[in-house]
């Protein structure tokens, strides 16, 4: 599984030392693919961009209509054999292309980052991390008793956000439409027929 946000990111705000030695890695990548893997269930779609082919594909004036947005860019568009569909005997054609949210880099899914950092740094396999580890306030040898200072726990560490913050990428449910945004491959149109309506 592709990480959207580094191991290395995750430490630094738990407060583990840089280089991270082999087993803390290992628990900072399990708890950011836990935290991924609940992301990718709630949203219903990938957090990076992917390829896809669809088939009955009808070019327009403006570009292809497809069903996976955003659309990246479009590889190849190749004209299904024997289709003559619609009234005016439009081909269709199978389109592959590259579409999707990209949760790594896209300045505008930085909610993304934000919800996956936070939830990782919560997670159980990292709760021996440094700026998780409950302070001693005092301690007695002959009484053997412990007692912590809470008040300094939770606030150093941020609280995941609620999961509804990443409901703007949500698919899960809902049919998503995109209007065109390729430009049609020349000749691939019957000109003067996309707009006509019988009546």
């Amino acid at each position: 599984m592709e990480l959207i946000v580094t191991a290395e990111d995750v430490a630094r705000r738990l407060g583990y030392e840089s280089p991270l030695a082999a087993e803390v890695r290992q628990r900072l990548e399990t708890a950011i693919e836990d935290a991924q893997d609940a992301l990718v269930a709630h949203l219903g779609r990938p957090l990076l961009p992917a390829e896809y082919s669809e088939s009955g594909v009808q070019a327009g004036p403006e570009g292809w209509i497809l069903h996976h947005t955003p659309v990246v860019t479009v590889l190849s568009a190749t004209a299904d054999p024997d289709s003559r569909s619609g009234p005016f005997g439009v081909p269709t054609y199978t389109v592959k292309y590259v579409a999707g949210i990209d949760a790594r880099s896209d300045p505008e899914t930085a909610p993304l980052r934000l919800w996956l950092r936070a939830t990782a740094c919560h997670h159980p396999v990292l709760a021996d991390a440094p700026i998780r580890q409950r302070r001693v306030s005092s301690a007695s040898v002959e009484g053997q008793s412990v007692s912590y200072d809470t008040t300094a726990e939770p606030s150093m560490l941020l609280t995941p956000p609620d999961l509804a913050l990443t409901d703007r990428w949500r698919l899960r449910g809902r049919r998503v439409y995109q209007a065109p945004v390729r430009p049609t491959p020349p000749g691939l149109t019957v000109p003067g027929t996309a707009r006509t309506r019988s009546m």
